[in-house]
């Protein structure tokens, strides 16, 4: 084999291994996702999230106990019965071994809405007329 062709198995396999890193450093940099809704309950599904983790709602007026995300990373939420009307939510995790020093917020703050109207609340929301909606 000649020295060119030994450098460019050599540049190939560097530029292989780059690549690896690469996309390997993307997928473990990707950042846990959520999905925030009201209706009769305020709900939330988490995905990406570490297995083992701990997260829960978090709004005024709502205490609920804190759910595991399951190994697939992703964990479903359910505030059970509240007011009905606009909240500020979020999703709070935790590393349950460290504790409250280890809670962060995932994704941001949003507004959601309970009650019978809901839907329409919401639906004005996502179409940014949300001036429409109820302030409390």
């Amino acid at each position: 084999m000649s020295r060119a062709q030994n450098t460019r198995i050599s540049i190939a396999a560097v530029g292989a291994v780059g690549v690896v890193f690469a996309v390997g450093a993307a997928t473990a940099s990707a950042s846990p996702s959520v999905d925030v809704h009201g209706g009769n309950t305020i709900t939330a599904r988490v995905s990406g999230e570490k297995p083992g983790q701990s997260c829960r709602i978090a709004a005024t007026g709502i205490e609920m106990p804190w759910r595991t995300v399951n190994s697939d990373g992703t964990v479903s939420l359910d505030s059970g019965p509240v007011r009905h009307g606009r909240h500020e939510a979020r999703v709070v995790c935790e590393n349950p071994r460290a504790g409250v020093s280890s809670a962060y917020t995932v994704g941001h703050e949003q507004d959601v809405f309970t009650g019978q109207w809901a839907p329409a609340f919401e639906f004005l929301q996502h179409h940014r007329l949300d001036f429409l909606t109820p302030r409390e």
